[in-house]
């Protein structure tokens, strides 16, 4: 199976076979003729000669290059043809033609795309037979793709720069030089380069949500500041020395001032103005890339299977089709079970709410009056909060990604939609579920009791004129989550790889790994930086999957209960920007190289933006009629407080509609730069290849 499908490929001199003490190691490479079919298949967008986008220089432009990273020129491109190669800028340098991401997405893609079976059939669920199927069927125990060197992938890229001798690239640290400066712009063509658009395109996301967060940020200190100083003018705190809790719980009282309203309003508007602004900077990258069209022409998942046949209406060949009416009733029970399961999370957390009321009131752990009851209490409830969190939490995503493979989706993007679907939808309940208690539900318990029964009642921990206020716990709930909420990654990404490092260090032996049945002198070399980058860290399949779910939920608490908390978007703001550079420093240098994907842009996550921006809105509507009273604002003045509820809400839904209908989605130089580039794409093709140039043989030197 190994060996025909390397010659299936057409790999001829290029697939180099080791072999070692620990097994084979097989290297695969392609030749510029079979990349190019390749992107040819694919209808990859690739670069035109001497055909670049205008650029008009402004003094503001000109200011911000001091800002800027990359240098690249954004040339006019045109879908690749192999019979057409000479209209393509580089195509005289095969080693450098298609960028680095894009030869190990073509390699990857062909790969796993390439069937080594002899016949045809779906008995076991399975179309293409790739590498995919070989992995699986042990052929092979692992696949990878190196990351770029300059002593073996670069060693024939160098070139010659004006004055200077000729010297090698390491685009690997050119690629961290760049990014590893907080005060510039984030290198997305490089990382674009580099890594792929559908990683470049979250590293542009979380730029412009942090740049965009200054803003609420200084507002947030302004609120902060300004609620201090009108807590001392209104007369003080009363703060009591002798309790912690209560001294603690009356300091947060200064997040319940007149100011608190209108940054709540803020904040709804600042959510609306950041989702607009990223459509405008999504369209401009996405037309920049050349993957606007990339949903429409992308490629069926090699785990998609037919079970009929029909002819293309387009291409009238045979394809294999999945009947809609099975998709359907596949989706209909899946949204079923995660209604069950979101059900089942919420039951959870009533349930432990409820014994945590009957035993603080039932005396199950001692005499009410005595601080150990209380403190028992306490414990065993948040012990069982954690247990079923982390107990469902691992049962709902072996669920989630079950029932996401059994739909069988026919893209890889529809594929992700569902799974960050069914994923969120989870996380989504289980951050925010204790917050919406707080604030909603359990002063009324501690004032009437839970299920109208007296002697089953909660405690706020502070009251203001023997009633009870729960305004003051629910800040330090949202502060508590926000300053924890990053140390999970924060542990997985920096302190347990740190340890692992420096305990294979320690264990580290002498390597016995001899090269054999290579016939070539750099074969040595070869197998050490295979074994080298076999020994980084293998991490998620899907990069992007826990970094935009951590940064959504983050987002969620800013737009939800960031009115209770005004130095939320500062917490937020301070965490993107190490977690960033974090995560450059461990995907360059720490993580194996991730296979690169396409995308077109973020995907559903804009859709889960916009529905937590209009989530956010009803909620903070809320917050501001029933939790947060004589603050001394207007509204608190206001004894009808579904009205002010009411109001808020409307009012804020129509300022944003009106912001969202009059910012563009398109860029104005987009829209223009798009009809100058269809224009001259035909007449270029049109005029066709005036001379024939020798077919440019080569490698593109990126294993898998």
């Amino acid at each position: 199976a190994v060996f025909g499908m390397l010659r299936y490929l057409r790999c001829g001199r290029e697939a180099v076979v080791s072999t070692q003490s620990t097994g084979t190691i097989v290297t695969v490479t392609l030749s510029l003729e079979r990349l190019g079919l390749g992107a040819e298949n694919a209808m990859l967008f690739v670069p035109l000669k001497k055909v670049d986008v205008d650029e008009k220089a402004g003094c503001l432009d000109r200011l911000w290059d001091f800002f800027e990273t990359d240098q690249e020129v954004d040339y006019i491109s045109a879908p690749f043809r192999w019979d057409k190669k000479d209209l393509f800028a580089g195509i005289e340098d095969p080693d450098t033609f298609f960028r680095s991401s894009l030869r190990s997405y073509l390699t990857h893609h062909i790969l796993i795309r390439t069937d080594v079976s002899k016949k045809k059939d779906t008995q076991d669920g399975i179309n293409i037979r790739g590498l995919n199927y070989l992995k699986l069927k042990g052929v092979y125990t692992d696949v990878f793709i190196l990351h770029d060197r300059p002593s073996y992938l670069h060693r024939r890229h160098a070139f010659k720069e004006k004055d200077e001798d000729t010297k090698l690239v390491d685009p690997r640290q050119e690629l961290w030089d760049s990014w590893k400066l907080w005060y510039k712009f984030q290198p997305l063509w490089k990382i674009r380069n580099y890594f792929g658009e559908k990683i470049a395109f979250y590293f542009a996301w979380i730029e412009l949500y942090t740049q965009t967060l200054i803003w609420p940020t200084i507002i947030g200190i302004i609120i902060f500041i300004y609620g201090i100083v009108y807590q001392y003018k209104d007369g003080g705190l009363d703060v009591d020395t002798e309790n912690l809790t209560n001294s603690l719980y009356t300091f947060f009282t200064i997040f319940n001032n007149p100011a608190t309203p209108f940054f709540s309003l803020i904040l709804c508007l600042w959510g609306t103005v950041f989702v607009e602004q990223w459509k405008r900077k999504s369209n401009s990258l996405k037309y920049e890339w050349d993957v606007s069209n990339f949903e429409q022409l992308e490629p069926d998942r090699p785990q998609f299977y037919g079970s009929k046949t029909r002819k293309n209406p387009i291409t009238e060949e045979e394809e294999w089709f999945y009947p809609f009416y099975r998709l359907y009733l596949k989706l209909s029970f899946s949204v079923v079970t995660l209604l069950f399961m979101v059900c089942l999370v919420i039951g959870s957390t009533i349930g432990i709410i409820v014994f945590r009321v009957v035993s603080a009131n039932q005396n199950f752990f001692g005499d009410s009056d005595s601080e150990n009851s209380s403190l028992y209490t306490s414990i065993v409830s948040s012990v069982l909060n954690a247990s079923a969190i982390m107990l469902l939490g691992y049962i709902y995503e072996k669920i989630a990604y079950y029932l996401t493979d059994w739909e069988n989706h026919r893209t890889q993007t529809s594929y992700d939609d569902s799974l960050i679907i069914k994923l969120f939808a989870f996380q989504f309940v289980n951050n925010y579920a204790s917050l919406v208690y707080i604030a909603f539900f359990k002063q009324e318990i501690a004032q009437n009791g839970m299920f109208n029964n007296t002697n089953w009642t909660d405690t706020c921990d502070y009251e203001v004129n023997d009633v009870p206020q729960c305004f003051p716990m629910l800040v330090l709930q949202v502060a508590v989550l926000l300053c924890m909420k990053p140390m999970p990654k924060f542990c997985k990404d920096v302190v347990i790889p740190f340890i692992l490092h420096y305990v294979k260090k320690f264990k580290k032996g002498t390597s016995d790994v001899e090269a054999t049945a290579v016939g070539n002198e750099s074969a040595k070399e070869l197998i050490d930086i295979i074994e080298e980058d076999r020994q980084l860290i293998a991490g998620d399949n899907d990069f992007t999957l826990s970094e935009y779910t951590e940064k959504c939920i983050m987002y969620g608490f800013i737009m939800l209960f960031g009115t209770v908390f005004p130095l939320a978007p500062l917490i937020a703001l301070l965490c993107n920007v190490i977690d960033v550079r974090i995560d450059g420093f461990r995907i360059l240098w720490k993580n194996r190289r991730y296979i690169a994907q396409r995308a077109e842009d973020i995907g559903i996550w804009q859709y889960i933006l916009e529905f937590l921006n209009m989530i956010g809105v009803v909620v903070n509507s809320l917050i501001i009629a029933h939790t947060l009273t004589n603050n001394g604002s207007i509204l608190s003045d206001i004894d009808n407080k579904w009205l002010v509820a009411f109001v808020f809400e409307h009012v804020c839904f129509i300022v944003k509609f009106i912001i969202s209908y009059i910012i563009p989605d398109v860029p104005s130089d987009v829209q223009f730069k798009m009809r100058k580039e269809q224009f001259q794409v035909n007449q270029l093709f049109e005029k066709g290849i005036t001379k024939k140039s020798p077919t440019p043989r080569g490698t593109a030197d990126n294993a898998v």
